[in-house]
């Protein structure tokens, strides 16, 4: 898969030589994370830690542990880039930058932010409105 994609970050659902490659992929991401969490957690999410060994073929082959995390970087990274060469970070939705489409990401930036503004207000909202019922 590597060899051809030039990459590893394999889609969950991508089936190899009838093989579900994907799902494999995604459990070791959890196990990864599962290196975090304590005895007990592992026990009841029913899940194994990757030991530094698994962890280090892993990363040779590729294997992204925080692929979005890792996208989201790159992303800012070329909006720092796009910010400082244009003197403003108000990028045009369709704009493409070193292959990856910038202007569509912020505007997903700026929804996601206006969603949470709202959502923040509503919860504020109901909350004053509960209160002063109360009384």
């Amino acid at each position: 898969y590597r060899e051809r994609e030039g990459h590893s970050n394999v889609l969950s659902k991508h089936v190899e030589d009838g093989e579900r490659l994907g799902g494999w992929v995604t459990q070791q991401r959890k196990r990864y994370r599962a290196r975090e969490w304590s005895e007990a957690e592992r026990k009841q999410k029913k899940v194994s830690a990757l030991s530094d060994e698994e962890v280090e073929r892993l990363e040779r082959l590729g294997v992204a542990f925080d692929p979005l995390g890792e996208q989201q970087e790159r992303m800012y990274g070329l909006l720092a880039s796009y910010r400082e060469r244009e003197g403003h970070a108000n990028v045009p939705r369709m704009h493409v930058e070193d292959g990856e489409r910038l202007g569509g990401w912020v505007t997903n930036q700026r929804k996601r932010y206006r969603a949470r503004e709202w959502s923040e207000a509503e919860r504020k909202k109901k909350m004053m409105s509960a209160l002063s019922d109360e009384e």
